[in-house]
């Protein structure tokens, strides 16, 4: 073993050893740990739940393993299956989630599917059942393979990371470090993300909007929209999805900080002017609302990756009632939930209500437990009223009403509703009492009224073997202290089917489990494939019951339209709690005409100039534009002022090309373009940009050109055989030519399948080849041939066709 892998491994066991960690798994033929005995990384890194993430899987990846065998690499021929990985691969991924959780601190579900998941997906592909004899052929078949699997590329990239960040800096394998070779043989494969998620990305027109696959579906963010403020809710859970989507509207969190938005959320500043009089006096604003959250993405190198970061947003005057409403909506319906669990979390009990040794009617304890207020038979029109008339406010004071109702019921003979019969009849584990105490037996509807439980057996019964009935009550950390469990706002009733599944009520002023809302349980609410959807319930027509919307790109979308309405990057950073400007810019999927719309002209020069010019005039302005027009307005500016220069503009520019390699500012009022738009061919017109589609374009032009190179060669060198081309056409001369026919060597050379005009096809590639290089090397806005010919002045060669160098 590679002495640096066995030390690597040495002390992640000695770590896991001191945090009494069982190293050991035991697996199954899948390569699969039994429910509860792989590893809890939430429990591990001290985190609170939900949700909780696990280690369980320490066999090849599902997924990678049918890509393989549906479509095999070259070389020998391998069969891949779902089967537990080697030992050295099983004890490097679990020195590796080691080394993450306790020595980076970092969060589980980045250990979890950003660390464990591509180290599977490498030790799938690679060819050798010990990680430390990995290959650069190896990692380039894994990442090959990543991208297969995740059309988006962020597998690939995750692998890549991984062997940069994990395997080289440690000197894990024995061909290391690995990246270097990486970068130099497959430069299209590495970090090249934000280039090739897309693969028709490219903008035909002003119009398109870059990366629109990141923004929401326009249909389904206006479905959305519609559903979440004129829909009526038809569950309590509904009723807090509701509120997430509209606070992921207007403030353009994340879906995991706005599922952790506290109860306290609300905070304001007061604004004064330099004499600390209110602003307001001078028309101005004085009390700002603010958002208080707990940023992601905020972690210090060094510190706990789990802690919370607390911050604050501000909120623009035109949300401030709709949010405002919303939340505090919120906070008044989950007030029970948050009092019941308040009581827990101080008392550490289940049911802090009762004392231990009380005992309580079954039929009392039956709506605690289960959450279902409806005990007694009602008829199926009494439970309708009652269950609609909730859901149009969601008011706790009816939950009052009813349990009076159900009591009178209960005392005047009333039979047993089937829900409370079936639920005693399987409430096994607990003792059934009488009154004085002694043990009871069960006998239906017989005796049902006389039933009693001892509250502290029913607590015990719940902590051991209904797990899925305590209550979330782990703190969370944060960077200054901890965050009780029951000071968030999304809190719910948790597991009660009475509700959900039952289409019935949930009683949560009396209900004993209560939980929190995770980021999951709202991204499968937009575009969940397992479960229910938001548009599958509300929907109004089968085409808006199919649509999907995820919840992060509603931020790409407001960041989208702070940029387009022209507010400051620096603000739009500061509002999105991120660490500079430039990862503003990565949400910015604003059209080339919007981007425009920022450049203001004076109203009477874009009169004079018209609608094409005036596009160009901001370009320049911009400094966007670069070429022989941009050039000679510049020159006339100077020299002759700026009316000369707008009226040399407005005659001259009379179109704006924006091309799939670069900006091209030349007037085609006459004549077409004399290249036909082959741009990278020594056009003097064209300058680079710094758009993520039209570098993606010119790396897939280069490699298609460097494929041709590679083609041509090798056809070349075959069918040379090492002799030039006019020894060939020696060989092939015929001993007397055809009667009346003159026979040349040129004419015997263009009869040969390697004759010139392979060299022409090798010559053509390898000059835009080089052409495509000089572009991708060029700075944004600069001209890439600046001595290049004007193909445009050149008659002679305007006449050329796009073929006509090939001789």
């Amino acid at each position: 073993m590679n002495p640096s892998l066995e030390s690597f491994i040495r002390d992640a066991r000695a770590i896991a050893e001191h945090r009494g960690v069982e190293w050991d798994i035991s697996l199954g033929p899948d390569g699969i740990a039994p429910k509860g005995q792989g590893w809890n990384l939430t429990q591990m890194a001290q985190a609170s739940p939900p949700p909780v993430t696990w280690i369980n899987d320490f066999g090849t990846d599902q997924v990678t393993v049918s890509i393989l065998n549906s479509n095999p690499p070259p070389g020998p021929v391998r069969m891949y299956a779902k089967k537990p990985l080697s030992r050295d691969w099983q004890e490097l991924i679990k020195a590796v989630a080691i080394d993450q959780i306790y020595v980076r601190m970092n969060t589980c579900s980045h250990v979890s599917g950003n660390v464990v998941r591509p180290l599977r997906v490498l030790a799938t592909c690679a060819t050798s059942a010990s990680p430390w004899m990995l290959t650069v052929d190896d990692v380039t078949l894994a990442i090959d393979t990543a991208r297969r699997v995740q059309a988006s590329g962020k597998l690939a990239d995750l692998v890549f990371g991984v062997v940069r960040s994990i395997l080289d800096v440690n000197h894990l394998t024995d061909n290391g470090p690995l990246t270097p070779m990486l970068e130099r043989d497959k430069k299209v494969h590495v970090r090249t993300s934000k280039f090739t998620k897309s693969v028709d990305d490219l903008r035909t027109s002003l119009e398109e909007r870059k990366h629109a696959e990141k923004l929401p579906e326009r249909r389904a963010f206006w479905e959305l929209v519609r559903i979440v403020f004129t829909e009526r809710p038809k569950s309590f859970l509904d009723l807090l999805r509701f509120a997430q989507a509209k606070t992921l509207i207007l403030s353009g969190l994340r879906d995991g900080e706005c599922s952790l938005l506290p109860s306290d959320w609300k905070r304001y500043r007061e604004h004064f002017d330099i004499g600390d009089q209110a602003i307001d006096r001078a028309q101005g604003v004085s009390r700002s609302l603010m958002l208080r959250h707990f940023a992601e993405k905020q972690r210090v190198t060094g510190k706990d990756g789990i802690a919370l970061f607390e911050t604050v947003q501000h909120v623009p005057s035109v949300f401030e009632e709709v949010l405002t409403n919303t939340l505090d909506q919120v906070v008044a319906f989950t007030d029970p939930l948050r009092r019941t669990l308040q009581r827990q979390i101080e008392t550490g009990r289940i049911l802090p209500q009762f004392d231990k040794a009380d005992l309580i009617p079954a039929l009392e304890l039956y709506t605690c437990l289960s959450g279902n207020p409806f005990i007694a038979e009602v008829p199926k029109d009494v439970r309708e009223r009652y269950v609609s008339t909730y859901q149009q406010d969601y008011n706790p004071v009816l939950l009052r009403e009813l349990r009076t109702q159900q009591t009178e019921a209960i005392r005047a003979g009333c039979p047993l509703a089937m829900t409370a019969y079936i639920y005693f009849k399987r409430f096994q584990g607990v003792e059934f009492r009488k009154t004085d105490g002694g043990i009871a037996v069960w006998q239906g509807k017989k005796n049902w009224d006389r039933i009693y439980f001892r509250v502290g057996e029913v607590e015990e019964h719940l902590k051991t073997e209904l797990q899925t009935k305590q209550s979330d009550n782990v703190p969370l950390k944060l960077s200054h202290g901890e965050l009780q469990a029951w000071e968030f706002l999304f809190l719910m009733p948790k597991r009660a089917l009475s509700e959900g599944r039952n289409e019935g009520l949930c009683d949560v002023t009396r209900y004993c489990a209560v939980g929190r809302m995770d980021r999951q349980m709202m991204t499968q609410s937009l575009c969940g494939v397992v479960h229910q959807t938001l548009f599958d319930v509300y929907g109004q027509s089968d085409e808006d019951r199919r649509l999907t919307l995820r919840p992060h790109s509603l931020r790409h979308l407001q960041n989208t339209e702070l940029f387009r309405l022209g507010i400051a990057d620096t603000i739009i950073t500061k509002r999105f709690n991120r660490k500079s400007v430039t990862q503003s810019y990565d949400y910015d999927h604003r059209s080339l005409a919007e981007e425009l719309d920022q450049v203001e002209l004076k109203p009477e020069v874009e009169v004079r100039l018209g609608e094409k010019s005036a596009t160009i005039a901001r370009l320049i302005k911009a400094g966007k534009a670069r070429g022989p027009i941009v050039d000679a307005f510049k020159r006339i500016q100077s020299t002759n002022g700026e009316d000369a220069a707008i009226e040399y503009l407005s005659t001259e520019a009379d179109g704006f090309h924006s091309t799939p390699y670069g900006h091209c500012i030349n007037s085609f009022t006459v004549d077409p373009c004399p290249k036909h738009l082959e741009c990278f061919n020594g056009c003097k017109h064209l300058s680079a940009t710094d758009l993520s589609q039209t570098r993606h374009n010119l790396v897939q032009l280069e490699t298609r050109f460097e494929l041709a190179v590679t083609t041509i060669e090798a056809r070349r060198s075959r069918i040379l055989g090492g002799k030039s081309v006019a020894q060939l056409g020696a060989q092939s001369a015929p001993d007397r030519a055809p009667s009346g026919l003159q026979t040349t060597e040129r004419t015997l050379t263009i009869r040969q399948p390697g004759g010139i005009g392979l060299e022409n096809q090798l010559s053509h590639a390898k000059v835009r080849l080089a052409a495509v290089r000089k572009l991708l090397e060029t700075p944004p806005g600069q001209l890439v041939f600046p001595d290049g010919k004007d193909l445009s002045s050149d008659p002679a060669k305007a006449r050329e066709m796009v073929l006509d160098d090939i001789r």
